[in-house]
Formats: C-alpha cells, sequence, structure tokens
C-alpha cells in the first residue's frame, strides 16, 4: 500500500530568547566588573655598582623578628614615620634603602614601604643581605 506523506516543514529557531539571556550576561558582567586604579611605588633595584655616594643615603634594616633599624637606631612605627616624614619634608629626593634579612615576610617589608611611601618617599632601593651591619652600613 502506497499511502502518501505530507513533507514536514522545517521549523525555524526563535532567536528572541537567546539575545535576551545574552544580554542579561553582558549587564551582569559589566555591573559585577570593578574597575580598580591602583597605585604603584617605583622602585630602584640594585645595580650591583658602587657609585661612592652612600653617606646620603638613609638606611632602614627589617629584621625577621619585626624590629626596624633606622641607620643604626631601633625605631616602632610611629617613630619611623615621623623621622621619614621630617627627613622627606627638607629633601623629597633623599635616597632610601629598604635592606631585609633572610627570614622577613613579604608583609613585614610591604608594611615598610608602605609607610616610606606614605610619608612622601619616591627614591627607594631594596636589597637583601644576610648580615645586619656589615652589608647594610659598609662596616
Amino acid at each position: 500500500m502506497d499511502i502518501p506523506r505530507e513533507t514536514r516543514r522545517a521549523r525555524e529557531i526563535n532567536l528572541t530568547p537567546l539575545v535576551d539571556i545574552i544580554l542579561m550576561l553582558v549587564i551582569f558582567f559589566m555591573i559585577s566588573t570593578s574597575f580598580v586604579a591602583s597605585e604603584s611605588m617605583e622602585l630602584s633595584l640594585p645595580s650591583g655598582k658602587s657609585d661612592g655616594a652612600g653617606a646620603d643615603i638613609t638606611r632602614i634594616l627589617v629584621q625577621p623578628d619585626g624590629n626596624v633599624l633606622l641607620n643604626r637606631q631601633p625605631m616602632n612605627g610611629g617613630a619611623l614615620s615621623n623621622h621619614l616624614a621630617g627627613m622627606l619634608a627638607e629633601n623629597p629626593d633623599a635616597k632610601i634603602a629598604i635592606f631585609t634579612q633572610p627570614g622577613v615576610s613579604v608583609q613585614q617589608l610591604v608594611s615598610v614601604m608602605d609607610m616610606v611611601y606614605l610619608t612622601g618617599g619616591r627614591n627607594v632601593q631594596v636589597d637583601k643581605i644576610d648580615t645586619p651591619y656589615e652589608a647594610a652600613y659598609g662596616s
């Protein structure tokens, strides 16, 4: 028996709901994205060359136990901040060298760098040393 069949017409896909969903996703990602302009501090990394002008550099030594020495003098956070603010008020281009010993955490170093930056220090150099006085102070 030969029964004629009707040919089925292909259905068209409605794209309107798809476009709605895509637009909602775009709006969601635009709203949830935060644009943060972070402040940064430029560092002068040591070149390994000695320029002979070591007398006018302020040296800060960060020790693993949390102590901070400023030109061989122990300082707490407030005293260090006050001293740096006074020094940088007189000479904004003063050179500051921050030395760390093995065992100093990154957070300790960043805290000292933040203090220097917030008091106005812009010419900063960071280095790691093995002994507290011989490498940092040259004697």
